[in-house]
């Protein structure tokens, strides 16, 4: 047998067309449907979609193609409701992922018929043929020939129905309803997640700040929501899922873009804060538009006048023999009360928190950034920023017993802390502890914090070297 050999093309440069053939035996759905759309997004990747649709669905045993659903729905999670449950009952469901590709639509054609198009100035002639096979490069079976590849254009006769244009529901069910009907779906999926994004702007005297919350949203889900009645949880449920990747809001211009969305609105979206079981429910007052593979954000509060202490702390620091010559640095910590009555108190979600200073222009400089926790209200909210650059401290010990009889030590330790700063200050510094532990003699007071932490607070003067000593007593089970 003779072969001919074609120049190979890729599948990208071929063109396909295809008759899509109706099939009297399914109804098909599409969002234009839709009579709503209400979208609860959990922290943890996690999305509840509830949506109706208004459908007239044809009599008897049927088959309901719903498009329009996210590529990563959990299709295990779906709940169908017509009107009245006992005219419509669903009784299979598919999720259908096998989409129209180039390749995949070459590969269900694998032994059929197929009509290859050679077009030139002159005229177009065709040829049909079978496609043989498609790993990498079509082959073809042309009358007792065999092609290898194809230089022009290949059409298939139909796009076969286990082919999706887009990722589809398809439910078998039974309808006994000869009217338009409001059909209601709801279903969980990934790839929907939000976080909270905090902005902490200090005053010059670093005593006072303003706090703006912002809500970041990402839809990764494969779909998009327009019109969408927005819902948000805070806090940890449990849920199977990885947590999804956040966007870092920016100072004002974030606010800017989210009032081009909200121009045509009297008022500035805002969201209604309530309980749910153990955790905190935000419902957005106004419908909001989720895009595919979008990052939004939406202003949850803004709060001004909090009062915040600035603390220069000392923890961990090295208290050993031949250490006086390393000295180490502050970390720089913000607290401030969440409190009513610090013109806050509110539950404040598991977030991002930047802390922004104004310099000597008035031009706004991040000091640091840190994480918070999920925040209820009148606990304190501790902000790490980094370390200070004036405020160090050496460590050591100075003397060390140990306690053969009673299975336990006595030591002394000593912590010389240098305020190199023009201002003063007040050091935070934690003694590090086990054991059952008791701290016999100090030159400062030391508050218990916990099994294994004390601290003392210790005011300096500018430039000013204050040395704290303590002596511990340590009992071993």
């Amino acid at each position: 047998m003779k072969s001919k050999i074609l120049p190979l093309t890729t599948l990208a440069l071929l063109i396909f067309t295809a008759g899509i053939t109706s099939d009297s035996a399914f109804d098909m759905s599409t969002q234009s449907d839709r009579k709503s759309v209400s979208v609860t997004i959990y922290n943890g990747g996690i999305g509840l979609v509830r949506e109706t649709r208004l459908l007239n669905l044809s009599k008897g045993i049927r088959t309901l193609r719903f498009e329009d659903v996210p590529s990563q729905i959990i299709p295990q999670t779906v709940r169908v409701k017509g009107e009245d449950p006992k005219k419509l009952t669903v009784f299979e469901q598919n999720y259908e992922y096998d989409l129209i590709s180039p390749e995949r639509l070459m590969d269900k054609y694998i032994g059929k018929e197929v009509t290859l198009y050679n077009e030139t100035k002159e005229k177009t002639s065709s040829v049909k043929a079978t496609l043989i096979s498609n790993n990498g490069n079509p082959v073809y079976k042309i009358g007792d020939e065999i092609s290898l590849g194809y230089n022009g254009r290949v059409t298939v006769p139909t796009i076969p129905e286990n082919l999706f244009a887009k990722p589809t529901l398809v439910w078998k069910l039974k309808n006994d309803v000869e009217k338009e009907q409001t059909l209601e779906v709801s279903y969980q999926t990934h790839g929907l997640g939000w976080s909270a994004d905090y902005i902490l702007v200090l005053d010059k005297e670093e005593n006072n700040c303003g706090l703006n919350s912002w809500v970041t949203l990402n839809n990764n889900s494969g779909a998009e929501f327009k019109n969408a009645t927005l819902q948000l949880v805070a806090g940890k449920v449990n849920l199977i899922s990885n947590q999804t990747n956040t966007y870092a809001v920016q100072p004002r211009s974030v606010k800017n873009s989210m009032r081009k969305e909200y121009d045509e609105s009297s008022a500035a979206p805002e969201f209604n804060q309530e309980n749910l079981s153990e955790y905190y429910l935000y419902t957005l007052d106004q419908p909001t538009n989720i895009g595919y593979n979008q990052t939004k954000q939406v202003q949850l509060f803004q709060s001004e006048g909090i009062e915040i202490k600035k603390y220069f702390v000392f923890e961990n620091l090295p208290m050993y023999e031949g250490n006086e010559k390393n000295f180490n640095n502050a970390t720089i910590k913000y607290i401030f009360k969440n409190a009513k009555k610090n013109n806050l108190g509110r539950p404040l979600p598991l977030g991002t928190i930047r802390v922004f200073k104004a310099d000597s222009k008035g031009r706004q400089q991040l000091l640091g950034e840190d994480t918070i926790d999920h925040t209820p209200e009148n606990e304190e909210v501790k902000i790490k920023t980094g370390q200070a650059f004036d405020v160090v401290a050496n460590g050591k010990r100075l003397s060390s017993e140990v306690f053969k009889l009673s299975r336990g030590d006595k030591s002394t330790y000593s912590a010389e802390i240098r305020n190199r700063k023009k201002e003063e200050i007040e050091v935070r510094f934690y003694a590090s502890l086990w054991g059952d532990w008791n701290i016999t003699k100090s030159s400062h007071k030391f508050i218990k914090e916990s099994a294994t932490k004390a601290y003392t607070d210790v005011p300096l003067k500018a430039n000013e070297t204050v040395t704290v000593e303590y002596t511990v007593e340590t009992k071993y089970q």
